[in-house]
């Protein structure tokens, strides 16, 4: 993304531009990681931008209040970053860590398959109107090649 492109994209979500704003919002852009607060300064700091991990987070912070960033809470562990704002699925892999994007078609699928008057009945019953659903899904990776299970 270029420094002009991440300018108006910041002037459409309200965010005034500044050069460290404009490197957390460049690394996390650059990586399919979906980083931690943390890991993400470690990025910046690789590309000579000195930021303390306080401005990393009020930074972070203010790009979810604007809706440019998402916030991943996975429970007991840090909070993690997307700069993929539209509705799509993750997978939090147990034995590495990493949390990865479900293809699009396949979180397409998953999401359109619920149904449409349980979320109704739910919004109904309980007085609330449903904005987005997440869906935990949790795995790891296999331990022997596709195919060759028995």
């Amino acid at each position: 993304m270029t420094s002009t492109q991440i300018s108006n994209r910041f002037q459409q979500h309200g965010i005034r531009h500044t050069r460290r704003r404009e490197a957390v919002y460049r690394a996390l852009c650059a990586t399919r990681s979906h980083p931690t607060a943390e890991e993400l300064r470690a990025m910046v700091l690789r590309d000579d931008c000195t930021l303390s991990l306080a401005t990393i987070y009020s930074t972070l912070d203010l790009f979810c209040r604007q809706g440019i960033v998402r916030r991943m809470s996975m429970q007991g562990r840090a909070d993690r970053f997307d700069s993929t704002t539209a509705n799509h699925l993750h997978l939090r892999l147990e034995d590495t860590g990493e949390v990865v994007d479900v293809p699009d078609d396949v979180s397409r699928r998953i999401l359109e398959s619920v149904d449409p008057a349980i979320l109704r009945s739910l919004e109904r019953d309980m007085g609330v109107e449903v904005d987005e659903i997440e869906f935990s899904l949790v795995g790891r990776r296999r331990t022997e090649p596709v195919g060759l299970a028995t």
